[in-house]
């Protein structure tokens, strides 16, 4: 797992542990010792960010990495600005994301973490493969962005720009913002590889 908000409690409901305990492993059959999420509740936040990265070098690396996208066009937690090199850290939470993120606790912005811990830039871009789900209008500027723009420290999804084997799936509302020839090429490359 990517992150994991700080000092919330994994048995609350809107945790990251919680969630995927409830969605997916609870679901399959998986020994618990191979499940990784940092931990939010860390009394040294630098110990467990370099636990966290030696643990996924001591695997070998990742071999695919799946996530989404924030309005902001952030990945992991990985806000605008924040440095692609960057291995797992605490970030602060951007207003956009706490805001987007209060749906989740009662509409609340209050109830919303301002922190988390989220494996970096540079972490996420190391993985072999890189699946990025972009679904819905809202997220159609920042897709606009990160594929039509240059690469930028303001848009950390531009960074899948330079990575060897990243791909963006994504619904039609997703692309609202990208020029119909940027939309036309892709479908190109998609029913191509089809064919192929």
């Amino acid at each position: 797992n990517l992150d994991e908000y700080y000092n919330l409690p994994i048995d609350n409901n809107q945790s990251y542990h919680y969630f995927m305990y409830k969605n997916l492993f609870e679901h399959i059959n998986i020994n618990p010792k191979n499940i990784h999420i940092p931990n939010g509740m860390t009394d040294d936040i630098d110990y467990e960010c370099k636990k966290y990265d030696e643990l996924i070098k001591n695997a070998g690396g990742l071999d695919i990495q799946v996530l989404g996208i924030g309005n902001n066009a952030h990945i992991g937690f990985n806000e605008p600005t924040v440095n692609f090199e960057k291995g797992t850290h605490l970030v602060e939470l951007d207003d956009s994301t706490i805001e987007a993120n209060s749906r989740f606790f009662d509409n609340d912005m209050s109830k919303v973490p301002r922190t988390a811990l989220t494996v970096g830039v540079g972490t996420i871009m190391d993985a072999r493969e890189v699946l990025i789900i972009v679904n819905g209008y809202g997220k159609a500027r920042a897709l606009q962005q990160a594929i039509e723009g240059g690469v930028s420290q303001m848009c950390t999804l531009s960074a899948l720009q330079l990575h060897p084997k990243g791909i963006i799936v994504c619904d039609d509302l997703a692309t609202y913002e990208l020029k119909v020839s940027t939309v036309k090429y892709f479908q190109f490359i998609e029913k191509d590889e089809i064919m192929n």
